[in-house]
């Protein structure tokens, strides 16, 4: 595990206030409004209800955002770490999105997972999403667990928002969906990142606002802890100029529900 920056501590510390102040509460929306990157989720999907319960009295598995987790990885580096605390994000429960600029906005999150009163790790999530007119490219699209996992997946869409889907939704019929995995097992504190160097890319170039959807899900190598947990996670909106460039906004607009976490068998 890395030791973060001062920056990045900072930038977490600022997260939570704003969790705090907005009383941002974790949602699991319908697997409609996820899209493909959701078709294995389902509506109160098991995991995310016990995140209100104490740890120790928490039942069967469970998933919950946490932002102010400690002792996170170092996903700044170079040039991001030093601008960093220039940025201006939008942030929840799982984690706060940064704009960079007109083209770029990146994503630092972080929760917990567990099974009944056993907290089984820490979970650390970032990317950094980028557009080039009509093409998205979603790079450093990566997760790291403070435990060992068997299996983890990954997968990436494009949506667009509107006043009918203001969650976002799939473009294209589905069409940009792309899944990478599974892959594993992989030790704890590794740095896992979806979709290799070229990251999660797709094309989409007529709708008046973009975004992308983001997901993980892994499993445990324990028998002891079945089933695959999972975190998502949606771009901010990202607005069509006249030449065609997709812009976002500074601070970043994001969508409805644009997070969530649960559980399945």
């Amino acid at each position: 595990m890395r030791t973060p920056s001062r920056v990045a501590t900072a930038l977490v510390l600022a997260c939570a206030v704003a969790v705090a102040n907005s009383s941002v509460a974790a949602a699991q929306p319908p697997a409609s409004e996820v899209g493909s990157a959701g078709t294995a989720q389902t509506v109160g999907a098991a995991g995310s209800d016990q995140c209100s319960v104490d740890v120790k009295a928490r039942k069967g598995a469970w998933v919950c955002p946490d932002a102010t987790s400690s002792g996170r990885p170092k996903n700044w580096t170079d040039k991001r770490a030093n601008q960093a605390a220039l940025l201006s994000g939008v942030c929840s429960a799982l984690g706060c999105y940064y704009y960079s600029d007109s083209t770029m906005a990146y994503f630092d999150g972080a929760g917990q997972y567990g099974y009944g009163g056993t907290k089984l790790g820490d979970v650390y999530l970032y990317v950094e999403d980028y557009f080039s007119g009509g093409s998205s490219t979603s790079k450093r699209f990566q997760f790291e667990s403070t435990r060992g996992i068997r299996t983890i997946n990954a997968s990436g869409e494009r949506l667009y928002f509107s006043s009918t889907h203001p969650e976002g939704y799939p473009v294209s019929g589905g069409g940009t969906f792309k899944t990478w995995g599974a892959h594993g097992p992989y030790a704890a504190g590794t740095l896992v990142t979806a979709f290799g160097s070229t990251g999660y890319t797709a094309y989409e170039g007529s709708v008046a606002w973009a975004g992308i959807a983001h997901q993980f899900q892994w499993t445990d190598p324990s028998s002891a802890y079945p089933g695959t947990w999972y975190m998502w996670w949606k771009s901010p909106k990202f607005q069509r100029q006249s030449s065609g460039q997709y812009t976002v906004s500074n601070p970043p607009a994001m969508g409805s529900s644009w997070y969530g976490s649960g559980w399945n068998q």
